[in-house]
Formats: C-alpha cells, structure tokens, sequence
C-alpha cells in the first residue's frame, strides 16, 4: 500500500508541474482561486518613494488578479541579479525602476526574445533597444518647477542685487538626475548670466553637481566641504538646489553644522515624510509630489492591455539613446507650506 501510495504522489506532482506550466514556461498561477499571470517588480531602495511606490503596485496589480514578485535592490549589482532571475522565470511583463542601465543590458536582450515586454517605471532605462515602455514623470518639468520655486523665493524677477546658491544634482547613472539639472538650470541659467545670481563654490557643472547613489551622507559631506571653503567668512548662501528630498536632508544637515547664516531656501523631490516636516518648521522650501496612485495606475492599464494582447500606442515618446519609448507621463505638484495637506499620504 505503501508503494502505491507513493506513486500515486508522484503522479499528482508531476501533474502539478504540467498544471503550472503554460506557453514558454509562464506560470499559470492562481491568485484568490482565480487564474493569475506573475508580473516582476524590481525598484531600486534609495528613498521612501520607492518603497511607497513598490507597495501601492503590487497591492493594486494583486486586487487585478496578478501575481507580484516585488523586489527591492540596494546596489545595482543585486538589481542585475534579480532581473536575470526574473527574465529567466518568463514573467507577464517587468516593471523596472533601474539603478543604472548599463548593468542591465544583457538581461533586457534576453528579455526581449522571450517575448516579455519590459516597462520602465519612473526612471528610463537608457541606450537600449530593447525597452518597451516608460511610465513617469517629466523630469525636466520637476526641475523647473524647482528652478521657479527659487525663482519665486528670491523674487529674481522683480528685484535687482546679487544672491548665491549652490547646486547639487542626483546619481549621474540615472537619467532623471540630468533631466533634473537640466530644467532648473533652464530657469536659473539667466540669472547666473546676468549676475543676479552667483554660485561662489563655482560647481555648476553637472557631474560637479552630481551626488553619487542619491546618498544623504554624500551631499551631507560635499555641502559641509563648500560651507567650510567658500562660506566661512559670513558669506550668505541664500538658496540650494535640491533634486529630492533625500539630498535634502544631508543638505540640512551640513547647514545645521557649519553654517550661521540665515536659513536659505531648499528645494525637494518625493514629498518623503522628513521632507514635508521640514517644509512644516521652515527648514525647507518646497518639494515636488509624484502621488504613486498616477503612474500604478498607468502601468495596471499597459500590463492588462499586454495580458489581453492589446496593441499599445502613445502619443508620446522618450529617447532613451537607443530608441523612441511609448511614454505615459502624470502630472506632479508642488507641494509647500501653503499645501501641505494635500500630499497623497496625508490625505
């Protein structure tokens, strides 16, 4: 009996197996009784947004009856790790907010003859033809909407003198980090002509600018070095670029250490929780709201039309060096002490 009973379980495995297994190796799951397709998550950790980010997806594609492998990465090494693995369990799509690209170029081949489609999601995965779509933001916007926040602050337009400010821009291996820098310096760029305003550190460049790993502790260390070298004489430093919120914070930091002067106007990104608490107590000037509710919601629509096999189209394209990437763009606010209620995760 005992020998039946054995092979009996391994009839009922191996029928598992088959069961599981559809059309080039994609899992035919269940989710809630109901039939499911696994959608692979891979973000990036380096702020709370992503997180945030990570959990309104795959909380909103499980309610839609996909499975969701969700996946945090700390170093771009580990995230090239995880996507071979994802490419290699043939997922419904990959959804990818990517750390740097160029690790990443291998796997989106690979991805690409499996016939799996892959998204990148709020940064574009740059030089690679193999990218089927982006969901975001216009990043060049978000950094004119910082440049106009400074802008306003200091009432460039409507008062003559002389301010200084200083600029730091994000992780040179993520394309949002350009785009950024880019759109404030449009704004900015004619006062630094003009003489309105002036960047005594004389780091403008972008790659001077850059803050490897979007790390707080990096620009904490830079922002303390420019303090101490080029403010210590009572120079005032009346403004700082900020990519995001992270930056930020180090910013704030360096400033709480070596710096006496008066408070200067600091700009953000993410809305993160210690972002908005400084905008509450006047230690920042604004920063820039993605609700994650606008692109969730654009990559839940692509994937069901990808599940349905659906032709996708978009008006809009990005470059990405390589090739134009279908684009679905949302639209961020600028959040500041006049509208703090209104950030998604306080509402």
């Amino acid at each position: 009996m005992k020998r039946w009973t054995i092979l009996l379980a391994l009839s009922l495995c191996v029928f598992g197996i088959a069961a599981l297994t559809g059309c080039g190796g994609q899992k035919d799951n269940t989710l809630s009784g109901k039939p499911a397709r696994t959608v692979s998550v891979l973000f990036a950790y380096s702020s709370d947004s992503w997180h945030r980010n990570g959990i309104a997806l795959k909380e909103t594609l499980e309610k839609n009856g996909f499975l969701t492998d969700l996946r945090f990465a700390q170093t771009a090494e580990e995230q090239a790790e995880q996507f071979r693995t994802a490419v290699g369990q043939n997922p419904l799509a990959i959804v990818v907010g990517a750390i740097d690209s160029d690790l990443l170029k291998d796997s989106l081949a690979e991805a690409e003859k499996r016939g799996i489609p892959i998204i990148a999601y709020d940064r574009l995965i740059m030089n690679s033809p193999h990218v089927s779509y982006f969901i975001g933001f216009d990043s060049k916007e978000i950094g004119r909407m910082q440049g106009r926040a400074v802008e306003r602050a200091l009432r460039l337009k409507e008062t003559p003198g002389s301010d200084n400010i200083e600029i730091f821009a994000g992780d040179p291996r993520d394309n949002n980090s350009h785009l950024f820098y880019e759109g404030a310096m449009e704004i900015l760029q004619p006062y630094l002509d003009s003489g309105r305003l002036h960047i005594p550190s004389d780091e403008k460049a972008f790659m001077k600018a850059a803050t490897p790993d979007w790390s707080a502790q990096n620009a904490k260390v830079r922002m303390g070095r420019i303090l101490q070298l080029t403010y210590a004489n009572a120079r005032p430093l009346d403004a700082v670029i900020s990519p995001n919120d992270t930056l930020a914070e180090g910013i704030r930091e360096a400033l709480d250490i070596h710096y006496q002067g008066d408070w200067p106007f600091i700009t953000g990104l993410d809305a993160d929780p210690e972002g908005v608490r400084a905008i509450a107590a006047d230690r920042q000037l604004m920063t820039v709201d993605k609700p994650p509710a606008l692109p969730v919601g654009e990559c839940l629509r692509l994937i069901r039309d990808i599940e349905k096999r659906q032709a996708v189209s978009s008006a809009i394209t990005q470059n990405n060096g390589a090739r134009d990437v279908p684009a679905f763009l949302c639209k961020p606010e600028v959040i500041d002490k006049n509208n703090l209620d209104s950030v998604h995760w306080a509402k």
